[in-house]
Formats: C-alpha cells, structure tokens, sequence
C-alpha cells in the first residue's frame, strides 16, 4: 500500500524544476507570467494527510528572431508522511507555440533510488510534410504529429520510440494548458473532447468530458464558481483512473482542485493554497 500510495503522489504532482537541455533554441528573453502554488493531500474515510506540494509556473519567452513561446512548469515534492516512506523529487517542463502546439517535453523523475528522464521532441505536419518553422503554421492545419520519445532509466538503460498520431498530440503536461483554454462557455454539460496523448513510450487518447458549472469548496471554506472537467484515457488498463478537475470561471482558468481516486485506498487532491 505505502508503494501505491507514493506512485499515485508522484503521479499528481508532475514535478519540476532546474534548466534542461533543450533541442529547440534557447529562449533570449523570458518573463514569468504566473506562479501558483498547490498542496497535495492523501484522502481515506475520515482521514486526511498532507503528502506533498508543487509550484505551477508559466514563463513567456521570446527567440533571438522575435517569435515567442511559452514555457510551462510544474514543480512539487512529498512531505509529511509520504516523505518517511519515499523521497519524491520529480520535474514536468513543456515548451509550446502561442498557439499551443508542443514544441519539447521533459519529465525528471526522482522518487527514492528510482531514477528516469523522458523527453519528447514534436513534429508537426500540414498536408503530409512537416513544419519547418512550427510557430507560423495555423494549429488547425496541421494533419498529424510525429513524436520522437527518448527514455532513460536507472538499472534499466535507454529506451528510443517514434510514436505518431492525427492532429495535435500532447504530454501531461501541456493537455493541462490545452484545458485552460478551452471555451467551456460554448459546450453542453456532458459534451467530449478527444486528444492524443503521449505519456511514457506509447499514444493513448484521452477523452475530457465537460461536467457543467459547479461550486468549489475548498478545505478554508471558500467556495468558487468553477467548471467541472472529467479526464480519462481510453484504455481500459489500470492506469486509466479518472481524474477530477475543476477549473475557476476566471479568463485565467486556474485548477483550483483536482482528484485522482485510488483503488482500494482513498484518493489524492491537488489544492490550489490561496
């Protein structure tokens, strides 16, 4: 149970931190444009524990030939008791066009004597041939993406992919700034949204189900008008699990909490702390 417990934190938190090397080019300039802060906290019957915390922050960065791009990163670590049990460390950075096509993904993983890094380089293609300068391509034009998956993994060695799928394809990330965007204002409660998703070395398409507007009580007591978002993939494996989000009614759309349920063992909330 203690091992579940620190998968199903690792999972939520998404983590990051530090610099990466990157295949794309280095940003000239970079402004931090949102910093927010999160609690992560194990539920089970009447008990709850606080078992981790991570940092959500968003720079906007401009290239040496004036084009821009936005850097996402989310950045957390175990406390409290899961920090007795297993130390985690782990690291989530995305890169993607003001258009939010990915661009790089990286994922440092960090938890006990465990050890791994993922990237994911895109490709992206408009009427079969792929995007020389992805950041002038129009989103909606472009047909299929091409995702190389590089992984490495402590006492287990290098792992390459190259993985493809129709239209835009995103990480775990990314599909979290993808969801912030969304008009949910023009959408039926109970309307779905399909994405393709990249998450360790396979595509797999998640589906966001719209559940309607509804009221956020947070563990102060303060309540926000939110919108209610289901995520699952399509698989039927045990990594499908859905997660429960609920977005505030801001232009911001900030996560103001999300809930992913555990088999046999509670569940883990992510908090927004105000």
């Amino acid at each position: 149970m203690k091992k579940i417990i620190c998968l199903a934190l690792g999972a939520w938190l998404l983590c990051g931190s530090a610099q990466t090397a990157l295949a794309i080019e280095k940003a000239k300039t970079s402004r931090q444009t949102e910093s927010l802060k999160y609690n992560a906290y194990w539920h089970w019957g009447f008990i709850w524990k606080l078992a981790g915390s991570g940092v959500l922050n968003l720079w906007e960065e401009t290239l040496a030939d004036g084009s821009q791009r936005w850097h996402g990163q989310l950045c957390g670590r175990s406390l409290s008791i899961v920090e007795t049990i297993m130390k985690v460390r782990d690291t989530l950075d995305c890169y993607y066009t003001p258009q939010l096509v990915p661009l790089e993904y990286c994922k440092k993983t960090n938890e006990g004597s465990y050890r791994a890094i993922e990237r994911n380089y895109y490709h992206s293609y408009v009427d079969g041939r792929i995007c020389k300068s992805v950041s002038e391509a129009d989103r909606t034009d472009i047909d299929s993406t091409v995702v190389d998956v590089y992984r490495w993994r402590s006492k287990k060695g290098n792992d390459r992919r190259r993985l493809s799928n129709e239209g835009v394809g995103f990480d775990m990330l990314s599909i979290f700034y993808e969801l912030r965007n969304i008009n949910f204002d023009s959408m039926k409660k109970g309307e779905r949204l399909d994405y393709y998703i990249t998450a360790g070395v396979r595509n797999q398409c998640m589906h966001i189900t719209y559940k309607g507007r509804q009221t956020c009580t947070m563990k102060s007591g303060k309540k926000y008008p939110s919108y209610a978002v289901e995520l699952t993939f399509a698989s039927k494996d045990s990594d499908s699990t859905p997660v429960q989000a609920w977005l505030s009614t801001d232009p911001d759309h900030r996560p103001l909490s999300v809930v992913i349920n555990l088999k046999r063992i509670g569940a883990v909330q992510g908090e927004l702390v105000e």
